[in-house]
């Protein structure tokens, strides 16, 4: 790098004086060795003149590259502003500014700190031309510095932050320190003590002469140790304190540093130690098991009273304490001394092992027996406990027990046990041969395992509300065993409750009802079709009539069709020849014979209406043969919904021969009812069992004045969750010798041959049992009886 000229450019500086350019090299020469940093800038804060110091600092080659440049081409933008602010402020009030510490921000993020003056140039007119400025790289200092406050602020976070006392008093014994824990211990804050005597800083102090006691410990090289004693809040308490002199600092007077804790809850718990030891040996002599306690070389060191009753030790086998004669008077009552002393033999040679076992006594008592031994951190044995518990009604309630467990393992229905969660702690036998699952591999898991989606989540919020509440739930399942495989079992789970009342555990007791529901079914069929097969002379009846005329107009049909035939023959051959342009006599009058043998005005009456009446009869038949199919389908195992008035008028169609000669049948149909979830056969079939028996008890009355038929109404309405529907008869209605049992299988109040008493007890089933339902009747005798029944609109059932 080229030195630069060491003198002032003159022409940089506007109306320099002629001698001043003289003296330029001397000043050039001063300003280039310094080891400050100098720089001179105009009035728009540019440089004009820098020093190599600066230059160094600016980070450029040669001073002359910082000409016209301002601090924004070399600082942070922050520090550029900051500088830029000073210097117009120095040129507008012409005042310096002297020793600024300024925090240089760089570029490139690093940071230094310098103390600046700037004053501002005047030429000799005395007009200002700029700022003329000098400064020193104080980092080193500064950082120093910050690292002693943060020294400092350390040393007195940690005074600050520790749990102890901490204390210093200068060497008259007056407080220097005193951190929170002291303040916290004592009541006084530090502002409220320092300078003060520790002996006289308002401490309610009960022992006497304080600052006299620590004066005492002089100068010692160690530490003293002092117990001091004080009142706050109208309670004694007690500090334990170590005093040490200390220099904090070279060619100080030392300090006396008192470090310490209010040990008062330490003595209480001394105190409350040998109370509680105390109390703990009365504990072990009142104890419901026998304690039993040795020292290394198995001689007892402490025998309680229950363990003496145990093994009846006589008073002076105690007062002897001898561990030989002590064993040879336990084996004597024991009924397998032999197996007694091989395991006290084992733990004298496995003194780091703890055992467990049982002792039965000569009496029939048994003792269960746990042994460990007491061992130091080293590893080293301090003796042996044995502890002994009378377990002769636990063994008694534990076999009968087994005996009950025996019995639900060979249950013929499915017992399963689970936790509060719902997770599978048991399940006997029947259970993994209904389900397929072994039981390795249904323990832990939910209950929900055999779910086979058939049932909605209100279902089981519904069932588990009941159990937990502490209920009996019982229902069906429709469940899924592990190869897949649906089957249907009847449950009834119910909480299970400790000693306390406190609900412990749920269990489940299945049974498999799938052939049952299956003959069920069956059953249900069966009675269908023979309701059907009892129904088929009235429904061919009904058929017949239709058919019968349909059959007899399409005769009419045929044979008018003969006659009007012959009339289009004629007519078109009188056509043809007035197409010719000659029509002969003979034709006409063929055509007139033809036109009178027809008799068209007749047929033109007659045959639409013939038409007609053979629609409405094919109707009719349409409307019987759907009806059948549609009553007689076995159905499906499922819920659906369906429009209920319809099954109800499908039933009603069938019905007709059972109730046309003896009553007329009224309808009060809801319009506005909504579908409902049923299984459709089944309730077909009970709409049918109660519409006959309706019949059946009208046709019962004695003939009416002018054989007046009686009648048969059936209703339908919504009534919140509910649909209900009534069949109401004006029959002769039920004794009351029949009302309790008219739901009861197999009985019935018809005449031989006329009811199986299969109906009613079915439509219970059906209603009750399957939807989740209510059935009943209102009857009056010789006026008639109303049966009722009524069917959730949200499907009931848990699978």
């Amino acid at each position: 790098m080229k030195d630069p000229e060491l003198k002032l450019d003159c022409t940089a500086l506007p109306g320099a004086d002629e001698d001043l350019a003289n003296d330029n090299y001397l000043l050039a020469a001063l300003l280039e060795n310094t080891t400050d940093n100098i720089y001179f800038k105009d009035l728009e804060s540019r440089f004009v003149r820098i020093n190599r110091t600066m230059a160094r600092v600016l980070r450029v080659s040669d001073p002359s590259e910082t000409f016209g440049k301002s601090d924004q081409d070399f600082f942070a933008a922050e520090h550029a502003v900051d500088a830029r602010r000073d210097e117009i402020e120095i040129i507008c009030s012409g005042q310096p500014l002297i020793g600024k510490e300024e925090k240089e921000n760089w570029p490139d993020g690093s940071i230094t700190w310098v103390s600046t003056s700037k004053m501002p140039l005047f030429n000799s007119a005395g007009r200002c031309i700029g700022t003329f400025g000098i400064s020193r790289d104080i980092t080193e200092t500064k950082l120093a510095e910050m690292e002693r406050e943060n020294a400092q602020r350390d040393a007195a976070l940690i005074i600050d932050s520790v749990p102890s006392i901490l204390i210093s008093l200068d060497f008259d014994g007056r407080v220097s320190r005193w951190n929170p824990a002291a303040a916290g211990a004592f009541g006084h804050s530090k502002e409220a003590v320092t300078g003060k005597a520790f002996g006289s800083c308002g401490i309610n102090w009960i022992s006497e002469d304080i600052d006299s006691q620590i004066r005492s410990s002089g100068q010692q090289i160690s530490p003293m140790k002092l117990n001091l004693r004080f009142e706050k809040n109208g309670e004694e308490r007690k500090l334990g304190l170590t005093l040490k002199w200390v220099y904090f600092a070279a060619n100080q007077r030392p300090e006396l540093l008192i470090i310490g804790a209010d040990i008062t809850e330490r003595e209480r718990a001394k105190e409350e130690l040998l109370w509680k030891t105390a109390f703990l040996e009365a504990q072990v002599d009142s104890t419901g098991d026998g304690i039993l306690v040795a020292d290394p070389k198995w001689k007892p060191i402490l025998l309680n009273r229950q363990f003496q009753r145990f093994f009846k030790l006589p008073q002076d086998l105690i007062d002897r304490n001898d561990a030989q004669l002590l064993l040879d008077h336990v084996l004597g009552i024991t009924k397998d001394p032999k197996r007694f002393l091989e395991e006290v033999i084992y733990q004298r040679e496995h003194f780091d092992q703890a055992t467990r076992g049982e002792v039965e006594l000569l009496d029939g008592t048994v003792l269960e027996r746990y042994s460990s031994s007491v061992l130091g951190q080293d590893g080293g044995c301090f003796g042996r406990i044995w502890t002994f518990r009378d377990i002769t009604e636990r063994k008694r309630t534990e076999d009968v027990l087994r005996r009950l467990s025996l019995v639900v393992e060979q249950s013929p229905v499915s017992v399963v046990v689970t936790n509060l969660q719902g997770e599978i702690v048991y399940v006997n036998r029947k259970f993994t041969e209904a389900s397929g699952y072994e039981v390795n591999e249904v323990l832990g898991l939910k209950s929900n395992i055999l779910k086979s989606g058939h049932t909605s989540p209100a279902d089981y919020r519904q069932l588990w509300e009941t159990i937990k509440a502490g209920n009996e739930w019982r229902g069906v399942f429709h469940n899924r065993r592990k190869n897949g495989e649906l089957y249907w079992e009847s449950a009834m789970i119910c909480p299970i409750e400790n000693q306390d009342g406190t609900v412990t555990h749920f269990v489940g007791i299945k049974e498999d009802i799938t052939e049952k529901l299956t003959i069920e079914a069956q059953l249900r069929q069966s009675q269908k079709l023979e309701s059907i097969g009892q129904l088929s002379a009235g429904i061919a009846h009904e058929i017949n009539t239709p058919i019968q005329y349909v059959g007899d107009n399409a005769s009419f049909l045929k044979e008018s069709w003969g006659q009007l035939a012959a009339l289009l023959v004629a007519a078109q051959k009188l056509r043809d020849e007035a197409d010719s342009g000659t029509v002969s006599q003979s034709t006409v009058d063929n055509f007139d014979e033809c036109s009178k043998a027809a008799d068209v005005e007749y047929l033109s009456r007659e045959i639409p209406r013939a038409i007609d009446q053979s629609l409405e009869g094919v109707r009719r038949v349409a409307r019987i043969v759907s009806a059948m199919k549609e009553f007689s389908h076995p159905g499906s195992e499922e819920k659906r919904a369906i429009d209920l008035n319809r099954a109800i008028e499908t039933t009603v169609t069938i019905s007709r021969n059972e109730w046309k000669y003896v009553a007329t049948v009224q309808t009060r149909l809801d319009s506005d009812l909504p579908l409902v979830p049923c299984l459709a056969g089944e309730i077909n079939q009970v709409v049918l069992n109660l519409v006959v028996n309706a019949a059946h008890a009208i046709a019962d009355v004695p003939k009416r004045e002018g054989n007046e038929l009686g009648t048969i109404t059936l209703s339908t309405r919504r009534d919140g969750g509910w649909v209900e529907v009534s069949v109401a008869d004006t029959g002769t209605g039920i004794p009351d010798h029949a009302r309790e049992r008219v739901f009861d299988p197999f009985f019935t109040t018809k005449e031989v041959g006329k009811g199986t008493g299969q109906g009613l007890m079915l439509a219970h089933t059906v209603v009750v049992k399957k939807h989740g339902g209510r059935i009943w009747f209102d009857t009056e005798v010789g006026k008639g009886t109303t049966f009722f029944f009524r069917l959730p609109l949200e499907v009931a059932g848990v699978d």
